[in-house]
């Protein structure tokens, strides 16, 4: 880090190297300076993540220049991904999916579709061989409605590796 320390009569400030101040040749308090790590500038007192798995937790010093990692770790609620153009921690992704009525399903993006088929369907279910998701499947079953052109769900089952919950409505 190339940082002087000034004298002003507002306190000491230092004057950050342009190369490392995106801000220009101008005096800023000396934790303000920031540090160049992996190539990036990180403003002072900026934490952020590093490591493949998010493994650290880092925070520069900007007096110093230097960034201290420490060992860390994403929650149980957390997945290592980038959001956003940002590196890090971030919750699971979470979306709701729904079907009632005499069929209505709502998709995980929220688009909205009846349909009035009368066979099983599978309304979810795991759709990549990613080993660190457990496998899950939720199964609708639509019957015909007292002869009208309309169907019901009549039973719908949810499997969760390999635990099953059969709940079935008897006509």
């Amino acid at each position: 880090m190339h940082c002087s320390i000034l004298s002003s009569p507002s306190g000491p400030f230092a004057q950050c190297h342009s190369s490392l101040d995106p801000r220009g040749d101008h005096c800023v308090p000396p934790i303000g300076c920031g540090c160049l790590h992996e190539g990036r500038y990180r403003q002072g007192g900026e934490r952020f993540w590093y490591g493949e798995q998010c493994q650290s937790l880092c925070i520069c010093d900007g007096t110093t220049g230097f960034v201290r990692c420490n060992p860390s770790s994403c929650s149980e609620q957390e997945t290592c991904r980038i959001v956003g153009g940002e590196y890090g921690c971030h919750p699971q992704p979470r979306a709701t999916c729904s079907a009632s009525g005499d069929p209505h399903y709502t998709s995980f993006d929220g688009r909205n579709f009846d349909f009035q088929g009368t066979c099983r369907y599978i309304l979810s279910t795991v759709c990549s061989d990613n080993q660190d998701l457990p496998f899950f499947q939720v199964v609708a079953k639509n019957e015909a409605w007292n002869g009208l052109p309309v169907s019901i769900t009549v039973e719908v089952s949810v499997n969760v590796s390999g635990h099953l919950v059969l709940v079935s409505l008897a006509l």
